[in-house]
């Protein structure tokens, strides 16, 4: 069979890309602006800006599991578009608010829509097993261009329109993607189940070491994420002299090499069945970037970490979901996909909070743990990508 995209599948991703990018669109556009505008908002305080900002998050880690079983239960599509509309409804809500506690409400409501885990699985539903990485490498790439398009013009847009008219700007996109979804994208076909949906699959896929180690690894992943966002802006701005309006220049070529880069990872991945050693790559990247930044502490170390971790960022976001999918039955995948996802916003909580410890204590306490972390990650990927190589060797291991 052909390893070519058929259009079938393209339509599946180009419908589902759209869907991610407007709804990430809606959470990188407005973290670059939210903060100052939240501190004009009647009732404001700096704890309840943070709630503000944090509380989209936290509605999104507790609420993928149960979007995961009813998407198993009831059907991709229905969670899907329910998902979408509280979002819609949601991003409304935060144009209108003219208090902070309008504005906690409209976040909570926006991140209640938590259809991560449906749409993931969604698109592992649509596709071939042999073509899937690259699926969920377009979709990351999606995910990429927006990141890039906010950081870039966020502020920007922002200045000329305001930042309410933000929120109605994804609202709008969100309505179409919600439209194209209900309209160009068809639901799986019935299959006859071999596991039937029932609160005791929790244990099976708590238990399974495929996915607690993948699970493991995007949680990592997007702890580093969130902590070198939140640490080298920082240091580049107060520490470097570097203005932050200046920041694209670094944001904009590490970004493009990095997307780059993901096509030939994902290829090697997906068509020599390398996932092991691409997985071990990126992963390494990731720690030598902290161990030059270790011993380097300066302007260079910080840029060189932010490319090799981007680098080995784009290399392995692809690739979790989409080993997961491969390795999970496919009547639990959206369960499994809800848990891997709270995971990860759980993971992104942690890398926050990692941030913040290493501004105020110094950047060695942020690349000593980078790197404790990496080596960690490091050596339990090269033992779990042994079992991998006879999986993989061995196709009636598949979970399809």
């Amino acid at each position: 069979m052909s390893k070519n995209l058929t259009k079938e599948e393209k339509r599946v991703i180009l419908g589902i890309s759209f869907a991610v990018a407007t709804r990430m669109l809606g959470l990188f556009l407005l973290l670059p602006v939210l903060s100052p505008y939240l501190k004009n908002l009647e009732g404001s305080t700096p704890f309840l800006i943070g709630l503000a900002i944090g509380i989209y998050g936290f509605a999104q880690a507790i609420l993928q599991i149960p979007f995961g079983y009813l998407s198993d239960k009831v059907g991709r599509k229905p969670v899907i578009i329910l998902g979408m509309i509280t979002y819609i409804l949601g991003s409304l809500l935060g144009g209108f608010a003219k208090g902070i506690w309008i504005m906690i409400l409209a976040r909570f409501i926006q991140g209640f829509g938590a259809v991560s885990s449906a749409m993931t699985a969604l698109s592992s539903d649509l596709t071939r097993e042999e073509v899937r990485t690259r699926a969920f490498a377009i979709i990351g790439s999606s995910i990429s261009l927006v990141f890039t398009f906010s950081v870039v013009f966020a502020p920007v847009i922002a200045g000329m329109v305001g930042v309410p008219v933000l929120f109605y700007l994804t609202a709008f996109l969100s309505l179409l993607a919600t439209l194209y979804l209900a309209f160009f994208i068809p639901e799986p076909k019935n299959h006859h189940r071999e596991i039937e949906p029932s609160l005791k699959n929790f244990l099976i896929v708590l238990t399974d070491i495929n996915q607690i180690f993948l699970n493991l690894s995007i949680a990592i992943l997007h702890a580093f994420l969130v902590a070198i966002f939140t640490t080298v802006p920082y240091k580049l701005v107060y520490e470097y002299g570097m203005p932050k309006i200046e920041h694209w220049k670094i944001y904009l070529p590490a970004l493009t090499l990095s997307l780059a880069l993901m096509a030939p990872a994902v290829i090697l991945a997906e068509k020599r069945k390398k996932f092991g050693e691409v997985f071990v790559l990126g992963v390494a990247l990731i720690g030598i970037g902290f161990l030059i930044y270790q011993v380097f502490n300066s302007f260079y170390g910080a840029i060189i970490l932010l490319f090799l971790f981007l680098i080995g960022f784009h290399v392995l976001e692809p690739i979790i979901p989409s080993l997961l999918t491969k390795l999970t039955h496919r009547d639990l995948r959206g369960l499994s996909l809800g848990l891997f996802n709270t995971v990860q916003f759980l993971g992104a909580f942690l890398g926050g909070l990692l941030g913040g410890f290493a501004i105020k204590h110094g950047i060695w306490v942020f690349t000593t743990m980078g790197m404790v972390f990496s080596i960690f990650w490091l050596i339990s990927t090269y033992l779990w990508s042994r079992g991998l190589k006879r999986l993989f060797k061995n196709p009636s291991g598949s979970a399809e």
